[in-house]
């Protein structure tokens, strides 16, 4: 347990520093550093940068789908799925400084030059669209609705006012709209 309760706070620790640093500022010493390790610390549960960027990813995926199971304890309606992923990615409710949640999909961006970094995340895709495919609703308005929630996912990622405070609420509101039966 300690073991993975250290795995856990080198991946928070990696996501702080790509708050504060940026992606370019994501090192070994960066992140050992932050996480009150040594390098050598970080090395035994990551051995190599690679590894801990994918370890990222996967952590993504496992807050994304932890976020749209919790979503689903109290919509238990065709569609809940897919307004799961739009709060998900909505992450109005998650502090701005969460390295877990919104900061993981800076790394995304960053690992975009090495595609091979985000493979988990491109094979989940398949079981994601299945699960949308099955919701019980228009699977297209499904498609439509997720497409809507990483556009907003990657906009507040980026930091771009794509969208104002008293917009996006409205917008948020209409896409949950279209899961609906």
């Amino acid at each position: 347990m300690a073991s993975e309760d250290t795995r856990t706070r080198i991946l928070e620790a990696a996501g702080q520093v790509v708050l504060e640093r940026g992606a370019a500022g994501l090192t070994l010493e960066a992140v050992a550093q932050a996480a009150g390790l040594s390098k050598g610390g970080l090395l035994y549960h990551f051995g190599t940068k690679e590894a801990l960027l994918m370890a990222m990813v996967d952590r993504l995926i496992e807050v994304t789908e932890t976020r749209i199971q919790a979503h689903r304890t109290t919509d238990t309606e065709p569609g809940s799925w897919a307004r799961g992923y739009i709060r998900a990615c909505a992450v109005d409710d998650v502090p701005a400084n969460d390295p877990t949640g919104r900061l993981g999909v800076a790394l995304l961006a960053a690992g975009a030059t090495r595609p091979d970094l985000t493979a988990s995340l491109r094979d989940r895709q398949a079981t994601w669209r299945e699960r949308l495919h099955d919701d019980g609703i228009d699977p297209a308005n499904a498609q439509i609705a997720r497409l809507a929630a990483d556009g907003l996912w990657l906009s507040d990622i980026f930091g771009l006012p794509v969208l104002s405070d008293d917009e996006r609420p409205g917008v948020i509101e209409r896409l949950e709209k279209l899961t609906r039966p």
